[in-house]
């Protein structure tokens, strides 16, 4: 089982490298969450008090793939869309898929994203195995559990 902290430390990193709003982490020790501005917490299996969780000094996961900073995606919640330049949709969810497995065992990742207009709710959810969550707005989409495969120039 991976540490709280460990935990924190990599959603931070990577939080920070792909300009995420925050993230979130459903672990065997409870959900884990960071925002982008360093603060973290846990909230325990059972417990419906969130603990502060400092992620500086812990050691990151390692992640088999370069995370980049893209654009805001514009996000259109009634039509269900999301649009923003070619392959970039792709390398956010290879992103959270390599979070994901970084994390292990059943484990659930969830990252935040920033939307063009600010204020469409816009994130991506994946679990080992299982098929991307697309969240807009008040929807979830779940993808093909093949989508997107990784690929070796991520």
């Amino acid at each position: 089982m991976t540490d709280p902290q460990t935990v924190a430390a990599t959603l931070l990193g990577y939080v920070r490298a792909s300009g995420a709003l925050g993230a979130s982490a459903l672990v065997e020790a409870g959900t884990v969450e960071v925002d982008a501005d360093g603060s973290a917490s846990l909230e325990p299996a059972g417990s419906p008090v969130a603990e502060p969780l400092d992620p500086a000094g812990a050691e990151l996961l390692p992640l088999p793939l370069a995370v980049r900073e893209l654009p805001p995606f514009r996000v259109d919640a009634e039509a269900g869309e999301v649009s923003g330049p070619f392959g970039a949709l792709e390398h956010l969810a290879e992103g959270v898929r390599a979070l994901a497995a970084a994390l292990g065992g059943r484990s659930v990742a969830l990252v935040r994203f920033p939307a063009a207009d600010g204020e469409t709710p816009f994130a991506l959810a994946a679990r080992q195995g299982e098929g991307l969550v697309v969240v807009i707005g008040d929807e979830q989409y779940e993808m093909d559990p093949v989508w997107p495969l990784l690929s070796s120039d991520s």
